[in-house]
């Protein structure tokens, strides 16, 4: 049943369009605003960090590792090192020279004693990489403290900028 002409009030469709209007409007400058939460946040993430450094704030946790956890670790390794050799090396043989005489080919056994001493530095240098491929028996727990000054504050201050 369609409402009668004089019950209907000409105000009624010029206040919806404005409130409509008013909604899109407020909707528009959230939606710009939201765009870029970072710069909203920023300055307050900035005076925690500031405050945080100063008062030599730390974070502290606690890693569990349950056990049977599987554990892959690759640890480079390039090393230097030097070994010192300070030694004797005892020799005690027998050499069997042939010589050539006027009576014939002649072979002539020389007893060979002596200690030879050995004063060497034996540079080493080592690059691998240890692999380890294992699991956990038991449950670990890793304490992790953070002094919040050891941070890259600068960095962290850097990305929150638009």
């Amino acid at each position: 049943m369609p409402i009668p002409k004089s019950l209907r009030s000409p105000w009624i469709a010029p206040a919806a369009l404005a409130v409509a209007i008013l909604s899109l409007a407020a909707n528009a400058w959230l939606i710009v605003k939201l765009r870029a939460p970072e710069r909203l946040a920023a300055p307050a993430v900035d005076r925690l960090l500031t405050s945080l450094a100063e008062q030599d704030a730390r974070f502290k946790y606690e890693i569990r590792v349950p056990a049977g956890t599987p554990l892959h670790f690759d640890v480079p390794i390039d090393e230097r090192y030097t070994v010192k050799l300070r030694t004797t090396l005892p020799i005690n043989t027998e050499v069997k020279l042939p010589l050539n005489t006027p009576f014939g080919r002649r072979t002539v056994t020389v007893p060979v004693r002596t200690n030879i001493p050995i004063r060497q530095d034996v540079p080493f240098h080592v690059v691998d990489t240890f692999r380890l491929r294992t699991a956990t028996r038991t449950e670990y727990v890793v304490p992790l403290e953070v002094r919040v000054r050891d941070l890259p504050l600068a960095e962290i201050r850097k990305s929150l900028d638009p």
